[in-house]
C-alpha cells in the first residue's frame, strides 16, 4: 500500500495565516451605491449647512443618501450614507468636534475628514463610498463619475 506524501511545510503555513489572516474586519467593499448626480449652489440659504467650515448638508441621491461636507473653503467631499460592513443606513453624530458618521446596527463609525476612513473600534476596514465633486467657486457638482 502506497504512503500519503506529507504536505510541504510551508503549504500549511500557507493555509494557516490564509485562515487566521480571514479573521476580524472584513475587507472586501461591496457597498449598494444610487444615482448621485446633482448639482447644488452651496452657499445658498436652500443649504445653510454647507455656509460654514466643517459644515454639512443630507442631500436626497446615491443609494440611502448622500451628506456633504465642506472640508475647506473651496473643497466639498460626498458621502454615501450608507455603512459598508451591514448597509445599514448611517446617522450623523457631531459629538466629536467634527461630523462622523455611525452605523446603529453595527456601532461603526467613519471620519468624514480623511477620505470616509472607519475609526477604531469599527467592524469594518473599508471606508466610505465617495462620490466624486468638483466646484467651480459658484457650483457643486457631485457625481458617480
Amino acid at each position: 500500500m502506497a504512503r500519503a506524501a506529507k504536505p510541504p511545510l510551508a503549504l500549511i503555513l500557507l493555509f494557516s495565516v490564509a485562515i487566521v489572516g480571514g479573521c476580524g474586519k472584513e475587507s472586501y467593499c461591496n457597498v449598494p451605491v444610487g444615482d448621485a448626480t446633482c448639482q447644488i449652489d452651496p452657499n445658498s440659504p436652500l443649504y445653510p449647512g454647507l455656509n460654514t467650515m466643517s459644515g454639512y448638508e443630507y442631500l436626497i441621491g446615491g443609494y440611502q443618501g448622500v451628506v456633504v461636507v465642506r472640508t475647506a473653503w473651496e473643497e466639498f467631499a460626498a458621502y454615501e450614507c450608507t455603512c459598508p460592513y451591514d448597509r445599514g443606513l448611517l446617522e450623523m453624530d457631531e459629538g466629536y468636534g467634527n461630523l462622523v458618521l455611525r452605523c446603529p446596527e453595527c456601532g461603526s463609525q467613519f471620519s468624514t475628514f480623511g477620505d470616509g476612513f472607519p475609526l477604531d473600534g469599527s467592524l469594518t476596514s473599508c471606508p466610505l463610498y465617495q462620490y466624486n465633486t468638483f466646484y467651480d467657486g459658484r457650483l457643486l457638482y457631485i457625481s458617480n463619475y
